[in-house]
């Protein structure tokens, strides 16, 4: 028997960068399951500046849809819930809204902790705008004349192993101090310290008086260990609380949510990593978010994360420096009809203007599909450099073997079918071997993300169910041939023994072969000679159990 948890509905709100998104979760039948959504336009910037307006705004959506009082007659949510049904027992948000952080890294040496530095970087919400190091033999007034042109928001300081440096670090945090003292009070940057813990009292005593200062563990505790999980989630902290300088709600919103409250990326780099455990320990999972303002590509292994943010893309306002990573052909391979230079760099600079606009005819449809078919290969290009040994981009120009695939973001949610989806998500990321394709069309992985502290039986229950539906179970071969040459034989039997249907794919095929959700049964896959298909080696024959999908 499942025992009933202490609280039976519970509220995720998502501020995203153009959408903010609630979702009401009630216990049903004995499990956590979500009951409604609602979604506003966010409202961070002009004429409001204000995210909790659409987030009142998103739950009075779900309040209509689910007949739930949620927001009582002062605009506060109602909570804990009632027992005439009204209002939620717990609430957890998500935010990505606002610009990257813009932030300076200063550090030591440039291929050890400001290699670190960089890494923690691109997988949160900053734009490195500058960095200060020891081998550019810079005067002190040099490198204080860096700091005041670079403008930053943030100023994170790494270096040094714990118990290591001493005397060179603490020059340049000396540099960091008068520079913060010659900029004006209320613009004053953050400061974000991570390296030697020993120095922690030094660089307090240097900057504590000048500028709100973090403390966060050592990113690199030594030479040869790396450890940027601790110091994410205190950098994490330090982002919201810089924006909420320029953007309000933010602090209101942390009270509803009582401390349950973390950066879209993390949360649902969280899922990932929790996925990764429960999985196949030699296969991976790969979470992709392609949102309007940032990609974020998390892939986990055995319980290990590499996560990424690129700030620099996203199918809104970043989109023109997709051309810093590919150029206008890369893009016009995936349409089905000619296009000329001009009339595409068009349609990327107008989707950069009005992000929230969505396509009304279907060329405008397969361009932007296009356009997230290289966003999502270009992201995990880039991030497939901070992937362990054997999986990283210098092991191997093929993805590794991948178990689960989940994706989300409002392009592919809104897709006409889970078939557009689908063949995104096989031509943006080249998948290998047997993977599964699973959507996230509520975009409700980073709300579990955060959920997981205080009810991990809601996570765990909700991602069981159906609001992450299964988009197909792909096979792709990897091996060379001529086209049109038999490479695999493949037959799908039920689980009731039933033949379901047996055939042979031939290079260059792509064949949607029908079975129906709920269904279970066994795939018994034969590649010829020189074909693999993940089972061991090319060439070499097996069964997957596989389930039925949208597809």
């Amino acid at each position: 028997m499942c025992a009933m948890p202490s609280a039976e509905t519970f509220l995720a709100v998502d501020v995203g960068s153009i959408n903010t998104r609630a979702c009401l979760f009630d216990v049903v039948g004995g499990h956590y399951r979500l009951v409604a959504t609602g979604r506003a336009t966010t409202t961070a910037k002009a004429p409001l500046f204000d995210i909790n307006e659409g987030v009142r705004l998103a739950i009075n959506r779900i309040e209509l849809i689910a007949g739930r009082r949620l927001i009582n007659e002062s605009d506060t949510l109602i909570m804990p819930s009632t027992g005439f049904g009204a209002g939620v027992d717990l609430l957890a948000a998500t935010t990505s809204a606002g610009p990257p952080v813009r932030t300076m890294l200063v550090g030591l040496m440039p291929d050890v902790s400001l290699a670190s530095a960089r890494r923690l970087a691109t997988s949160t919400y900053l734009e490195v705008v500058g960095e200060l190091n020891l081998i550019d033999r810079q005067r002190g007034e040099e490198q204080i004349d860096l700091i005041l042109s670079a403008e930053p928001d943030m100023i994170l300081i790494v270096g040094g192993t714990d118990g290591g440096a001493n005397e060179s670090l603490l020059q340049l945090v000396h540099s960091v101090s008068v520079a913060i003292g010659l900029i004006p009070e209320n613009k004053r940057p953050w400061i974000v310290y991570a390296g030697n813990r020993l120095l922690g009292a030094s660089v307090g005593e240097l900057i504590s008086n000048l500028a709100p200062v973090v403390f966060t563990p050592n990113v690199r505790p030594d030479l040869e260990q790396e450890d940027l999980s601790k110091s994410r989630l205190r950098l994490a902290e330090a982002i919201i609380e810089t924006r909420s300088a320029s953007i309000t709600g933010y602090d209101e919103l942390k009270q509803w949510a009582g401390g349950n409250i973390m950066l879209t990326a993390h949360a649902f780099g969280r899922v990932i990593c929790y996925l990764s455990r429960i999985g196949a320990p030699e296969l991976g999972v790969l979470g992709v978010d392609l949102g309007a303002n940032q990609v974020t590509v998390a892939a986990g292994f055995a319980g290990n994360l590499s996560l990424t943010t690129r700030t620099d893309l996203g199918i809104g306002n970043p989109l023109p420096r997709l051309l810093e990573h590919c150029s206008i052909n890369d893009i016009r391979r995936w349409l089905p009809f000619e296009i000329s230079e001009s009339q595409l760099r068009d349609y990327i600079y107008n989707k950069s203007l009005y992000p929230a606009t969505v396509p009304i005819e279907k060329k405008e449809l397969q361009i932007e599909l296009a356009l997230a078919r290289q966003l999502i290969r270009s992201a995990i290009f880039l991030s497939r450099a901070d992937w362990p040994e054997g999986k990283n981009i210098r092991s191997s120009s093929l993805l590794p073997q991948i178990e689960t695939i989940l994706a989300g973001g409002g392009v592919l949610s809104r897709t006409p079918s889970a078939a557009y989806a689908a063949l995104t998500l096989i031509d943006g990321i080249q998948p290998i071997g047997v993977t599964n394709l699973v959507m996230d069309p509520y975009n409700l992985t980073a709300a579990l993300g955060v959920v997981a502290n205080p009810l991990p039986l809601g996570t765990i229950q909700v991602l069981e169910s159906i609001s992450f539906p299964a988009v197909a179970t792909v096979v792709a071969p990897v091996g060379k041939d001529r086209p049109g040459r038999p490479v695999l034989h493949i037959r799908l039997d039920d689980e009731d023994g039933g033949h379901v249907f047996e055939s042979t794919i031939h290079l260059g095929q792509l064949t949607v072969f029908p079975f129906e959700a709920g269904r279970r049964g066994l795939l018994t896959l034969r590649p010829e000679s020189g074909f693999d298909v993940g089972l061991g080696g090319a060439g070499r024959a097996g069964t997957v159990k596989v389930s039925g999908s949208a597809l």
